[in-house]
Formats: structure tokens, C-alpha cells, sequence
């Protein structure tokens, strides 16, 4: 499930009581730059007159954007490139509580992408009732960037027809892609994308006509016309 907006990930348990937890994370996406801090905060507030109790998993995503992507939560402690802590929190009602990520990884030559779960704790209830509880959680994305990062974009056009190649190291985002038909001035709003290393994305356009996309990369934002 790849999700890059605020809530990525919701919960649907059959426990007794129906109450939202009120749980929000500052931040969805969180990047470490080649050369910059390894450590990075991200910020949790309970909305809710109760005090909220908080865990954290961590998962290293293989293969990102590909079809066999995977996610393997990290556990061997001979393996483990990117930590949070504290692993567990408990955030006082009406407050706020701090969650650090730190990546260990000082010398990848390749970008490293992981999920990071952040979810309340549901207390265990009494059995008598089977009313529905909707518990929401988050869903960080976390994306360590090579020691010398290289973006390459490859694009191939034939009518209706494009696709992208991510030759570099580090992902790219195609966002704000917009396409308009030179004959009726119709205008389409296209698909966004992030590319990881390796990716190839095919897109089916609208029109035979010039594509427009936003590119986000480690070296900055371009919009970029293909013809």
C-alpha cells in the first residue's frame, strides 16, 4: 500500500466500544539528505481526553515501487539500519510526544526506504460486546538517500503512449502532470508517481499531445515539458 498523503493506513477492529482513537503525526514523509543530519523527529498529539498509548514498527522496504516490493519488519539487531525511539510512548491527553529516527546507515551507496507504523494501543476489553472500534494509524515513509546521490530520468514518447525510467540512485516524484488537447482545449489532470531507483512507469495519456509534469528530486523541483 503505497500512500504518501497524511492517514495511510486505518484499522478496522470488532472490539467492544466504537471510539476513534484522536491520534495525529506531523510529518508522512521523511527524508535524509546525502551529507545532512541522521536524525530526524517527527511529532504525535492526542486530541482525546485519555492518555494515549503508542508503538512503533519499523520495516525495510525491498524492491520499492516494483511488483515484487516487499516489507520485512526490522528486528535483527545485526541488520538494523534505522531505529526509532522511544519504541513505545505514552502521550498525555491534549499533549504532544516526539519520536526520533535515526539512520545508522553511514556508507550505502544505494537508497534505503522503509516504513515506519505508528499505532495507538488498544487496551483489552471485556468480551460482552462486539460493536465495531475504528482504530487509525500512520504510515511513515522514510527514505535514506545514497552518499552520492544521481538522478537520471529516461523518457520515451510514441502517441498516447510514455515511459519513465529511473536510471539514477535516488527516486524521483512526477507530480502536477497536466495534459491539453491543442484541437478542443480540453485539459487532464495525470496521474503523480514516485520512481525509485529502477522503476519504469508506462502511462496512458488522454491525448497525442505535449505532457507537463513537476519533477522532485534530491537536486531540487523542475517542471519539465515532453513533447
Amino acid at each position: 500500500m503505497n500512500l504518501i498523503r497524511k492517514i495511510s493506513l486505518l484499522l478496522i477492529l470488532f472490539l467492544p466500544v466504537a471510539s476513534p482513537a484522536d491520534m495525529y503525526v506531523d510529518r508522512s514523509i521523511v527524508i535524509f539528505e546525502a551529507g545532512g543530519q541522521p536524525r530526524q523527529d517527527v511529532k504525535v498529539s492526542n486530541t482525546d481526553e485519555d492518555v494515549m498509548y503508542v508503538q512503533t514498527e519499523v520495516f525495510h522496504v525491498r524492491n520499492p515501487g516494483e511488483e515484487s516490493e516487499d516489507r520485512v519488519q526490522v528486528s535483527n539487531p545485526k541488520e538494523i539500519k534505522l531505529i526509532t525511539t522511544p519504541s513505545k510512548l505514552i502521550v498525555p491527553a491534549g499533549g504532544q510526544k516526539l519520536i526520533r529516527i535515526v539512520s545508522l546507515d553511514k556508507v550505502n551507496d544505494s537508497e534505503s526506504v522503509y516504513r515506519i507504523n505508528v499505532t495507538p494501543i488498544v487496551p483489552p476489553l471485556e468480551e460482552e460486546s462486539s460493536q465495531l472500534r475504528i482504530v487509525v494509524a500512520y504510515q511513515v515513509l522514510v527514505i535514506v538517500q545514497p552518499k552520492d546521490p544521481k538522478s537520471t530520468l529516461e523518457v520515451a514518447r510514441t502517441g498516447n503512449h510514455i515511459t519513465f525510467h529511473n536510471q539514477g540512485n535516488t527516486n524521483i516524484l512526477l507530480s502536477e502532470g497536466n495534459q491539453c488537447d491543442a484541437v478542443t482545449d480540453e485539459c487532464q489532470q495525470l496521474t503523480s508517481r514516485r520512481l525509485y531507483a529502477g522503476n519504469t512507469w508506462e502511462l496512458q495519456l488522454p491525448f497525442d499531445a505535449p505532457v507537463e509534469y513537476s519533477i522532485r528530486s534530491f537536486d531540487g523541483i523542475k517542471k519539465q515539458i515532453f513533447p
